[in-house]
C-alpha cells in the first residue's frame, strides 16, 4: 500500500486535537516530505506546538506517537510550547521558519520573520559545526560514506541559507537551487545530488566550509559597524 503522508498527517492532527484540545496551537511538516523529496528511508518531520510543553506532555504524545497506524517512515520531528519557540535562537529559526508546511493553526504570530542576518547567522553555524565534524573524525574517527553523506546533507541547509543572504529568495527544492549556483557552491550540492562521494570529497567540503566561514564573518561584521 502506497503511504500518503497528507492522510498520516491528518491523522495525527486529529488525534492531537483530541489529547490536547484548544492547547494545540499549530501543527506542520518539514523536511524531505515537505519539500517532496522523500524516499524510502525519509523520517517524517511533524511539528508540534502547544500552549506551553510540560513533561507530562511528552509522554502523552510519544504514546500518540506509538499508536498512530504502522509506517516504514520513523515519526520525527519538533515539539514545544509556543513561548519556548519564540525564544529560540533566530539563527536556528531561519530554516525552521522557512521549511515548516503549516497543517493546523498558525505559525505567524509565533515564528520571527527571517532577516539577512539571520541566514547569515545560520550558514555560519552549520558551516562551523561541518567544519569541526570534519576535522574531527579525520583525527579521531572513520570518514566513512555514509558520515560523510550526512555531512553534505547539512551543506545543503547552508546554501541555502547563503543563497538568501545573497538574493533575498530562499529555495526549497535542491535542483532549483542548483540552477542558481556557480563555482564551488554548485559542485558541493551536485555531489550530494550524485551521492556517490568520490575520493577528495571530504577535502573539498573542508575547503567550502572555511570560505563560508570566511564569508559569513566578513558580513555580519558589516552589521556590528552599522
Amino acid at each position: 500500500m502506497t503511504f500518503n503522508i497528507n492522510d498520516w498527517m491528518g491523522e495525527l492532527t486529529r488525534r492531537l486535537k483530541d489529547a490536547f484540545g484548544a492547547r494545540l496551537a499549530a501543527v506542520g511538516l518539514q523536511g524531505s516530505f515537505n519539500r517532496g523529496e522523500a524516499h524510502e528511508q525519509s523520517d517524517i518531520d511533524a511539528v508540534v506546538i502547544l500552549d506551553d510543553l510540560s513533561p507530562q506532555d511528552l509522554a502523552v504524545y510519544k504514546n500518540l506517537l506509538a499508536q498512530m497506524p504502522a509506517s516504514s517512515h520513523p515519526a520525527c520531528g519538533f515539539i514545544s510550547g509556543r513561548e519556548d519557540l519564540k525564544n529560540w535562537p533566530r539563527a536556528e529559526l531561519f530554516q525552521f521558519s522557512f521549511d515548516t508546511k503549516t497543517l493546523y493553526g498558525s505559525f505567524e504570530d509565533i515564528l520571527p520573520k527571517p532577516s539577512r542576518k539571520d541566514a547569515l547567522e545560520a550558514a555560519q553555524t552549520g558551516a562551523g559545526t561541518l567544519f569541526h565534524s570534519l576535522c574531527h573524525t579525520q583525527v579521531h574517527g572513520t570518514m566513512t560514506p555514509k558520515f560523510l553523506a550526512q555531512l553534505y546533507k547539512g551543506a545543503f541547509f547552508v546554501l541555502q541559507a547563503v543563497h538568501f543572504a545573497r538574493s533575498g529568495r530562499y529555495l526549497s527544492s535542491k535542483t532549483d537551487l542548483l540552477q542558481e549556483l556557480e563555482g564551488m557552491d554548485a559542485e558541493i550540492l551536485n555531489i550530494l545530488l550524485e551521492g556517490n562521494f568520490p575520493a577528495g570529497s571530504d577535502e573539498k567540503l573542508l575547503t567550502w566550509t572555511q570560505r563560508v566561514l570566511a564569508y559569513t564573518a566578513g558580513e555580519l561584521n558589516s552589521f556590528s559597524l552599522q
